[in-house]
């Protein structure tokens, strides 16, 4: 009866380590993500601002200056992403 109870405990010991450690995991993670986030949210907040006073500059309309700068900065950014995984 006695070793039972010592496994109990060494179980539910092994159980908190696991999660704690898992815990953890989770938690660089999403640290990691947000900062990937803010880089990339800043990298196209630069190329849409440039490529939106480029374009309302040309005469075009503030809708199809949208439409241009958020297709052309996402594929921009999309490129350089593939190339880095390439490397």
């Amino acid at each position: 009866m006695e070793a039972s109870k010592k496994l109990i405990a060494m179980f539910f010991v092994f159980i908190i380590v696991i999660s704690s450690s898992m815990a953890d995991d989770e938690e660089n993670k999403a640290e990691e993500f947000k900062k990937s986030f803010e880089t990339v949210a800043n990298e196209y907040k630069v190329c849409y601002n440039d490529c939106q006073k480029e374009c309302i500059n040309e005469g075009l309309g503030y809708t199809r200056c949208e439409m241009k700068c958020d297709t052309e900065c996402s594929a921009k950014m999309l490129k350089e992403r593939i190339e880095k995984m390439k490397n």
